[in-house]
C-alpha cells in the first residue's frame, strides 16, 4: 500500500509539475495566437499579407522568412502585420516562415509556418527587332551601367513607419498589354524578364498614386524614360516608366489617388504604355497583387 501510495505521490507531482511548470506565455499563446495568410494560395511574384493576434501580454513579434526578416508593423486593427515580398524567381516549393513571441519578462514561443510556393504561369514573348535596337554602343552601355547603378540605390532606402493606408488602387485605366513576368526572347536570345506590367493607354492620359507615399526617384533613363518612384514605407516601392510628364517633385509627400504623372512612351518603348512595377523587400512582384489585397 506504501509503494502504491508513493507512486501515485510521484505520478501526480510529475502531472503537476509538467502542467503548471510551463511558461504562462506558452499556455496564453498557443491558445490565442490567431495568424491569417492572404491570399491562402502563394505563387511566384505574389505579396503575401501576413496578420498575426496575439495574447496582449507579447509586446514583441520577430519572424524570418526566405532568409529576410519579417518587416511587421501594427496595422488599425491594432494587429501584427506584414507585407512579404515573393520574388518573381523563388524556386517553387515549401518554405518555412518562424515568427517569435517575446513578452516582458524575456520569455519567448517560437512558431513554425509551412508555406508553399506554387509556379507561375508568366508565358513567352519571342521578338525579332532590328539589330541597332537590340545591341548597344560602348558608350550607351556605359550610361545603363550608371543609371542602373543609380537606380539600385533607391532599394536601400529604409522607411521605417508603414506610409500606405488602405487599399492600393491601379494607377491608370486601360487594359493590360504586357503581363507580369512574361520570359522575352529577342532575336532568339533570352532577355530580362518582364518585371511589372503594362497599362495600354494614350499619350498623356492621367496618372494617379495607388496609395500615399513619397516621391523618392525621378530621372530620365535609356530603357525607361521618364521615371518616377514612390517609397510606401516598409521596403516597398511603385514604380512608373516611359511617362511623358512627371508633375511631382523629388521628396514630396503624396497622398492615394492624386495625379502623378502622364502616360508617355519616353525610352525605349515602341508606343504609349505606362509600366507600373513594385518592389518589396528586395523581391520583384506583381503590383496586381497587392490590388487585390484586403489591407487595413
Amino acid at each position: 500500500m506504501n509503494i502504491l501510495r508513493n507512486k501515485s505521490v510521484i505520478a501526480a507531482f510529475i502531472f503537476f509539475f509538467f502542467t503548471f511548470s510551463l511558461s504562462p506565455l506558452a499556455f496564453s499563446l498557443n491558445s490565442s495566437i490567431k495568424t491569417s495568410f492572404k491570399p491562402e494560395k502563394i505563387k511566384q511574384g505574389d505579396i503575401l499579407y501576413l496578420t498575426v493576434k496575439a495574447n496582449p501580454g507579447v509586446y514583441r513579434t520577430e519572424g524570418t522568412f526566405l532568409n529576410k526578416p519579417i518587416p511587421f508593423y501594427e496595422n488599425s486593427n491594432k494587429e501584427k502585420a506584414a507585407l512579404i515580398g515573393i520574388d518573381m524567381n523563388t524556386e517553387p516549393g515549401v518554405y518555412t516562415l518562424s515568427i517569435t513571441f517575446e513578452n516582458e519578462k524575456g520569455k519567448k514561443i517560437k512558431k513554425n509556418y509551412k508555406v508553399k510556393v506554387r509556379p507561375a504561369k508568366f508565358g513567352i514573348q519571342r521578338l525579332t527587332l532590328p539589330k541597332e535596337m537590340v545591341e548597344l554602343d560602348e558608350e550607351t552601355l556605359k550610361r545603363v551601367r550608371a543609371e542602373q547603378e543609380k537606380i539600385g540605390k533607391v532599394w536601400d532606402i529604409f522607411t521605417e513607419e508603414y506610409l500606405w493606408e488602405g487599399n492600393f488602387i491601379a494607377p491608370a485605366e486601360g487594359e493590360l498589354s504586357s503581363n507580369f513576368g512574361l520570359r522575352r526572347i529577342i532575336n532568339g536570345e533570352p532577355r530580362n524578364p518582364h518585371n511589372g506590367i503594362d497599362f495600354a493607354a494614350p499619350e498623356g492620359a492621367p496618372v494617379y498614386a495607388p496609395n500615399h507615399g513619397r516621391v523618392v526617384f525621378i530621372d530620365e533613363q535609356f530603357f525607361s524614360g521618364k521615371s518616377l518612384i514612390i517609397d510606401h514605407g516598409r521596403e516597398l516601392f511603385s514604380m512608373y516608366f516611359h511617362l511623358s510628364e512627371i508633375v511631382v517633385k523629388d521628396g514630396e509627400e503624396i497622398k492615394k489617388g492624386r495625379l502623378i504623372a502622364k502616360v508617355g512612351k519616353s525610352g525605349r518603348a515602341t508606343g504609349p504604355h505606362l509600366h507600373w512595377g513594385m518592389r518589396l523587400n528586395g523581391a520583384r512582384v506583381n503590383p496586381i497583387s497587392i490590388v487585390n489585397l484586403p489591407l487595413e
